[in-house]
Formats: structure tokens, sequence, C-alpha cells
């Protein structure tokens, strides 16, 4: 049984993804990028773009072959929430 992807609402905005676990995909040494699925099968990628450890913003592309951009709708975290989610990464 295959569901339509364009049956799901695109009206809420993604969360804040996690990208430390990611891709480095400007050559920094960091992780910045992770790729994800939606349950309607669009293939996601989360960027982040001020190095915090969370996407700022998530490029889709849709079962229909169509793209979007889309910001991340969460608060922007704290620097204690930076600084335990990067505390791992430090030797």
């Amino acid at each position: 049984m295959s569901r339509d992807p364009r049956s799901v609402p695109d009206d809420e905005q993604p969360p804040c993804a996690d990208v430390t676990d990611g891709l480095d995909t400007d050559g920094d040494g960091d992780a910045d990028s992770v790729f994800t699925e939606h349950p309607a099968g669009d293939l996601l990628l989360h960027v982040d773009l001020d190095a915090d450890g969370l996407a700022d913003r998530t490029f889709a592309l849709r079962a229909d072959g169509t793209t979007g951009v889309r910001d991340c709708d969460d608060e922007p975290p704290s620097l204690v929430d930076v600084l335990l989610r990067l505390l791992p990464r430090w030797p």
C-alpha cells in the first residue's frame, strides 16, 4: 500500500536537528549536515550554519520531485546547551 506524499501537510516547521554526528560538508573538521527521511518519503538535509551543532535550515527533496527550504522553528539554544552538546567531541 503506497501513501501519497501530497496527503501529508507541509505547514509545520521542521525541528532543529542535531547535526553533531553528521557529515562535514565544508571541510572545517566539524559535522554540519545530516540527512533524514520524512514519513512522507521526503529526503531532508539539515544544515548547521552557525556551528552550534543544531540545524538552522532544512532542504527538502520531496517524493514528487519538488524541493523546498525552511528555517528551523526552535528557539536558539542557550550557551550551556551548546557546550553540553559539544563537550563529548572535545579531547
